[in-house]
């Protein structure tokens, strides 16, 4: 069994800490360091991050054949409110208002329902947007309605063959589940997104599981999350007929029309995919297959901007545009009028409804490219600060071991994921041996490696 704690190469993340007033010169200066700053990036120009997780639990319900927790991870600590709200204030102090903050783990639903509300009407408060990232299998509508009162924005459901739910064979079967989260979360005021991993086990159930998610006007956001190498999962190396382009492929026959993921950009290029789509009755029409429109219409944007808000406000800045540019906004208007109209006869089955669809290419834990490192939209937020995902993944027990410093009234105090409190002092206990944890406490390769050895013994 390969070790899940990697040493990549010294890079310094997007998120590190800005020293002027354009929270989103880091990752822009990023994104133009390896050459991916273009005319069509949305990233560094019109907002500072995409999102930042959130991790409030490592505990998990499932045990997925593909998980980026590592071997160690359910024996940590969940971290307390005033250590999550300090990561809160350092996410705020970063990227400002109107950034995504994701509440996940782990399934942050192991958490007391209390402590998501805190959480939620935090971020509220702050400014920023809070998303729930979850199996769904805690997500009663009682639980979804009180998290929805006390401010959450969106709930993302995570469900795929790899979770290994009991009862399903393939990703079609699983569509009973999708349709009882939608249920639950329907009329809520959340905005409802699914993420999918694909792995060799669902590559071909792609197009039917994009057809039934195109079909579904309450869904908003989908993403298809390609397998990496990284943490605990037993499923290992990549296929190599997973690629970006083999799984945009297999999308577009979904929807039953090309999706031009290479119009608009978020982010480096090897890293994630964007399409933006309308949909109606069982069709689906593509906003973005002017790239020509689409970029001028970005610089529109762009140089209408005052610099004010972290993440630009779309809204305002289309009023200043069409005063500045109306011929642009006419030709815009134009292309966005027939693009719905290209929908034919789904406009007399269903609503129109936009839905953006996303790939994500996650690094395997032993093959991270620095320039993607520093140039990633997808962070996490750490003890020390923002950090890319695919690195806190590959270096997850180091991170979970390095103490969290609050500043109170009567000094400073810790706290580190391998003790249940805080203390008065940086103390770095070792995280538990898996080798010596009991059988149920342990999930992936480790318990994989250790039914092994009972069964030969």
């Amino acid at each position: 069994m390969r070790d899940t704690v990697h040493s990549p190469p010294a890079i310094v993340p997007a998120g590190r800490k800005f020293t002027g007033s354009d929270r989103r010169a880091p990752l822009r200066e990023g994104l133009q360091s390896c050459g991916e700053y273009h005319a069509g990036q949305t990233a560094g120009r019109f907002y500072p991050i995409a999102c930042v997780a959130l991790e409030v639990t490592q505990r998990c319900n499932l045990d997925c054949t593909l998980c980026y927790l590592s071997d160690r991870a359910e024996m940590t600590y969940d971290p307390p409110l005033s250590v999550l709200f300090a990561r809160l204030k350092t996410i705020y102090s970063h990227y400002g208002t109107g950034v995504s903050v994701q509440l996940t783990g782990g399934d942050p639903t192991l958490r007391k329902v209390e402590d998501l509300e805190a959480l939620c009407r935090e971020i509220k408060r702050l400014g920023m947007r809070s998303c729930l990232m979850t199996n769904g299998i805690r997500t009663s509508r009682a639980f979804l309605t009180r998290l929805a009162a006390a401010g959450l924005d969106d709930v993302a459901f995570h469900v795929d063959m790899t979770q290994e739910r009991k009862g399903f064979t393939s990703e079609v079967e699983l569509n009973t589940v999708r349709r009882a989260y939608i249920r639950r979360a329907r009329g809520l005021g959340l905005r409802i997104l699914f993420n999918t991993t694909v792995f060799e086990g669902n590559f071909d159930d792609l197009p039917a599981l994009a057809r039934f998610l195109r079909d579904r006007p309450e869904v908003a956001f989908v993403s298809f999350q390609m397998q990496a190498d990284t943490g605990r999962g037993v499923l290992r190396e990549r296929p190599e007929m997973i690629t970006q382009d083999s799984v945009a492929r297999s999308i577009e026959a979904g929807y039953g029309a090309p999706l031009h993921f290479g119009t608009a950009a978020v982010g480096h290029s090897k890293c994630n995919s964007y399409a933006s789509v309308v949909t109606a009755g069982g069709r689906a029409v593509s906003l973005l297959s002017n790239q020509p429109l689409v970029h001028r219409v970005m610089a529109a944007l762009e140089g209408v901007d005052d610099n004010q808000d972290a993440h630009i406000r779309i809204r305002p800045k289309v009023g200043r545009m069409i005063q500045r540019h109306p011929l642009l906004a006419l030709r815009a208007l134009g292309h966005l009028g027939m693009s719905v109209a290209r929908l034919g006869t789904g406009l007399l089955r269903g609503p129109v409804r936009r839905q953006a669809v996303f790939i994500h290419n996650f690094m395997a834990a032993d093959q991270l490219e620095e320039d993607r490192c520093a140039s990633c939209v997808f962070m996490v937020a750490t003890a020390n600060g923002p950090l890319s995902m695919c690195v806190h993944n590959a270096q997850r027990d180091m991170h979970l071991a390095s103490p969290d410093r609050l500043d109170g009234p009567t000094g400073p105090s810790w706290w580190n994921a391998a003790v249940p409190r805080l203390s008065n002092g940086p103390d770095l206990p070792e995280l538990s041996d898996p080798a010596l944890a009991p059988m149920k406490r342990l999930k992936g390769q480790m318990r994989a490696l250790r039914q092994a050895r009972k069964d030969a013994s």
